[in-house]
């Protein structure tokens, strides 16, 4: 195993497996031979056919690669890898990795063919040619700028113990990934992608579709799997720059947690989970006379649900009906059970520092999930996420601070970003001014709260605690109910405009 560390994170690039365990137990039962087949493919022993062919090998321990090498012709291949680099300058990929066995090294039927009568092939059409020939494989390619670092193009085949999915880039770039089912995220920081192209929309093996997102400082590549997988594995080729991953299904779906219990049957028609935040153990925001966001946020998302029950067509549910605590994780994990139409979370928030800043701090907004476009919408996120350091059993939410969330595939960004809309316009004209939006009233910003919700989803900040002038308003029943009547009628006009999911 190797390692890469890049940008601060640390990545282990595991070897891909291409040989079933039956096989490789197959060829070490005994001697290796010189020619073997497995599974209709014809494996030859390398230094048997470079000798035939008039090349030397080296090999370079430390990037695990063997050079064949003649007067007119250069080929690496890679230890448990299926590209192969010629002259430098092209690559292929082959039909199987070559495998090291007890010090002899296998290449497929093909691969002995690059020494044999080795063709001379541009990256891109080497590439392309054995993607298209393939079977069961789908493939997508685009033009990087010559000024820039980016994605040009991705390859998703299936193999026999699951499917391998490739990113080819113009140059090295520092990458994550986050996987939570069905979606497998990518993310190169400082890339380009072209969004028309860097797609796939037909199913291959366990991957459904792949779509690309372009943000001001990353690029993203999205996945949506048909089931759950195994850790997916990755392998980085630095010659190539080829990120390949390869996608085992899991042997079992992992057990799910168990989502909080609602007295509230599923009904036909739009269902809302209205998620009152914090709760409990976590009073959220301690604002002005030491109102608790936790209090007020419940009173208000009562009086949705309650104004939405009145609604025809509209089954609320709330996550919370009393003073409990419930994890991040836990809150979306139930609007997904519950197959709900929405999910509303809705929090005050709270700055500190001296009066002047208090004073100065005000104003309502609403926020969706993606990437924040600036420090301020930031800190909101960092704040209302501190609450998982109160979590028993904290989920893994290390790398979301800098990920760049999709939201089942970018499949409900779009609605998200209209009832962020409809609510802004619902707040403006139903509170009258007496609390303002802040900056233009919507923003975008990573909540943990809210990654994972396959539905439209958003979160409200209704105004800030430590404003006293806000506090007070929040604080008052009657104004209260003023707030939840918005959020309620913005509710009620999204759903006549989308209406419920199939």
């Amino acid at each position: 195993m190797i390692h890469l560390r890049v940008s601060g994170i640390l990545f282990s690039l595991c070897s891909l497996i291409s040989f079933s365990t039956a096989q490789t137990d197959a060829i070490m039962s005994g001697r290796p031979a010189r020619d073997t087949v497995f599974d209709g493919v014809r494996f030859s022993s390398l230094d048997k056919v470079t000798g035939n062919a008039g090349f030397t090998i080296s090999r370079d321990v430390e990037k695990r690669s063997i050079v064949c090498k003649s007067k007119n012709q250069k080929v690496t291949f890679f230890e448990n890898n299926r590209f192969a680099v010629i002259n430098d300058s092209s690559v292929t990929q082959l039909i199987a990795a070559p495998v090291l066995i007890r010090g002899v090294l296998y290449i497929s039927e093909d691969a002995v063919s690059l020494i044999s009568s080795p063709p001379v092939l541009p990256v891109a059409a080497s590439v392309k040619a054995e993607t298209t020939a393939a079977k069961s494989s789908a493939a997508a390619d685009a033009t990087v700028p010559a000024n820039k670092k980016g994605i040009r193009s991705i390859n998703c085949s299936v193999k026999q113990n699951g499917t391998l999915f490739v990113v080819e880039l113009s140059d090295s770039l520092p990458f994550d990934y986050m996987y939570y089912h069905p979606n497998l995220i990518l993310n190169f920081y400082g890339g380009v992608v072209d969004t028309t192209k860097i797609k796939l929309l037909n199913r291959t093996g366990i991957v459904k579709s792949v779509s690309s997102v372009q943000f001001k400082e990353s690029a993203q590549v999205s996945l949506v799997l048909s089931s759950w997988i195994e850790d997916p594995v990755f392998d980085y080729v630095q010659d190539t720059k080829t990120v390949m991953v390869a996608l085992r299904p899991a042997k079992k779906a992992p057990a799910q947690s168990k989502a909080p219990e609602t007295k509230t049957p599923r009904k036909s028609g739009t269902v809302v989970v209205i998620d009152p935040g914090h709760g409990g153990k976590d009073p959220g925001a301690i604002g002005y006379n030491g109102i608790k966001e936790k209090d007020v946020v419940f009173a208000i998302s009562l009086q949705v649900r309650d104004m939405l029950k009145s609604k025809p067509g509209i089954t609320p549910i709330l996550t919370r009906e009393k003073d409990i605590f419930i994890p991040l994780s836990k809150r979306t994990e139930f609007a997904n059970k519950q197959k709900a139409d929405l999910f509303v979370s809705i929090h005050s928030d709270a700055v500190p520092g001296d009066s002047k800043r208090k004073n100065t701090t005000k104003g309502y907004k609403i926020y969706f999930l993606s990437q924040a476009k600036n420090e301020e919408d930031k800190l909101v996120a960092m704040r209302e996420n501190a609450v998982i350091e109160l979590e028993e059993k904290p989920q893994n939410y290390s790398n979301l601070q800098n990920v760049l969330i999709d939201l089942a595939g970018n499949e409900f960004l779009r609605e998200s970003q209209d009832l962020c809309i409809l609510l802004d316009l619902k707040f403006a004209s139903t509170l009258k001014k007496k609390i303002q939006k802040l900056h233009l009233g919507v923003g975008q910003a990573n909540f943990w709260v809210l990654n994972g919700a396959y539905m439209p989803s958003v979160l409200i900040e209704t105004g800030f605690l430590s404003n006293p002038q806000e506090a007070k308003l929040l604080a008052d029943k009657e104004f209260q109910k003023t707030v939840a009547s918005a959020i309620s009628e913005a509710i009620v006009h999204f759903t006549k405009k989308y209406g419920a999911r199939q």
